[in-house]
């Protein structure tokens, strides 16, 4: 993987941004120059400055720590189906795994946690803290500035509602941005989840995912700037407002929210395969060699060589980014901790570039949640979300660019 890749890979996607861009007059090359050096700068720090890195690692501890508890209180209520001794000889222990008992109730513990830390304050201080750092260095609004930094804690929709009374009054653009910023980014709740999947693979997967998200977010703001350049609004937002709920009725509803969102993910899933089977099947009644996987690894094994990967490499990477694309970014971190043929560095690489809630699915999630908020600009929501969802691809593959470039 050389650098002449990533730099002309990081080119095209700006420039291809720029030619579509609703109005190229009011685009600022200061306000693409911060983006850019910023996404390497992050980089940089966190992937390369040994303290910085070395205690980024150290959260691996943590998901070690929340993975073993969640695994014993799992096996307790379910048995061997979530991992314990089995109460028979098992013949193929290889076909042991289960996803639905031993990977989704670590959902349940995650969100419930990260409700607790953001009733608390823990969690709200740092978002405030990060909204503030992107105010100053994009020249956002307070609102799109705390909405932005929510992203990389929160989901598609969970972001949003933390600036609930100011999404009615931000413009167009700025509309675009937060959703953008939501694409490219993975929710705290999941992050650890993802690098639970991906920890043999690829080792220290949780600072990989979490530098992921925090990289993508200065290149979301930049293609959001690029393509519908608009002066930040006077919405001046600074904190997050204080539920007064108790602490209890905060874990219960996070119970609640979380029992949902694992029943949803169950299903997801399910239906996912089953389409994807189904269509697979008709493919090879056209052409026995054919599937979706060859159909996604040819249409965007050149976008894959553009991040780095060499030739060859880049099939089994554009493969997997459809999937992530076309399905979702779970079902493409399962598939690649089953992958052996690429090195290290391009297993981080194609990991960076999947690290996104951009997928057709998730549009859903965000069209269903923002016109129930606001029913009036239903058509404009649609519409600003399908692009929401190319850019948000385009903004985890610039930070895919960024990390080859680094490493």
């Amino acid at each position: 993987m050389g650098f002449i890749q990533p730099i002309l890979g990081l080119t095209v996607f700006v420039g291809l941004t720029y030619l579509l861009s609703t109005n190229r007059q009011l685009v600022s090359p200061m306000r693409i120059a911060i983006g850019l050096v910023s996404q390497l700068v992050i980089a940089f720090l966190l992937l390369r400055i040994s303290f910085i890195s070395n205690a980024l690692l150290g959260l691996n501890a943590v998901v070690r720590a929340l993975q073993s508890a969640t695994d014993r209180a799992a096996q307790y209520m379910f048995g061997y189906v979530a991992g314990g001794p089995a109460p028979f000889e098992v013949s193929n222990p290889d076909n042991s795994f289960i996803i639905a008992f031993q990977v989704l109730p670590l959902i349940l513990v995650i969100s419930v946690l990260s409700a607790m830390l953001f009733h608390f304050g823990i969690l709200s201080m740092l978002v405030e803290a990060i909204g503030k750092l992107l105010k100053r260095a994009f020249g956002l609004s307070g609102a799109l500035g705390l909405g932005a930094a929510a992203t990389i804690f929160f989901g598609t929709i969970e972001a949003p509602l933390v600036i609930k009374p100011y999404l009615n009054r931000l413009s167009r653009g700025e509309l675009l941005a937060l959703i953008i910023c939501s694409m490219a980014t993975i929710a705290g709740t999941v992050i650890i989840l993802y690098a639970s999947v991906l920890e043999q693979t690829l080792p220290g997967s949780l600072q990989h995912l979490l530098t992921a998200s925090i990289i993508s977010v200065p290149a979301a703001l930049t293609l959001a700037h690029i393509y519908s350049p608009t002066p930040a609004s006077e919405l001046d937002m600074t904190g997050i407002p204080r539920s007064e709920k108790t602490w209890i009725e905060v874990l219960l509803d996070a119970v609640n929210d979380a029992v949902k969102m694992m029943i949803s993910i169950a299903a997801i899933i399910v239906v996912l395969f089953a389409f994807i089977y189904l269509l697979d099947d008709l493919l090879q009644l056209i052409n026995e060699g054919l599937n979706l996987g060859v159909i996604l690894s040819f249409v965007l094994r050149p976008v894959m060589w553009l991040v780095g990967f060499d030739w060859q490499s880049a099939a089994l990477a554009g493969e997997l980014m459809g999937t992530k694309i076309f399905l979702n970014e779970f079902v493409a971190y399962l598939a690649l901790a089953d992958v052996s043929e690429f090195s290290e560095k391009q297993t981080t690489v194609i990991a960076y570039a999947m690290c996104g809630f951009a997928n057709i699915a998730s549009c859903g999630i965000i069209i269903a949640g923002l016109v129930a908020i606001m029913p009036e600009r239903r058509k404009e929501v649609v519409e600003v979300v399908f692009t929401a969802l190319v850019l948000g691809n385009v903004a985890t593959l610039m930070t895919g660019c960024v990390v080859s470039l680094i490493l």
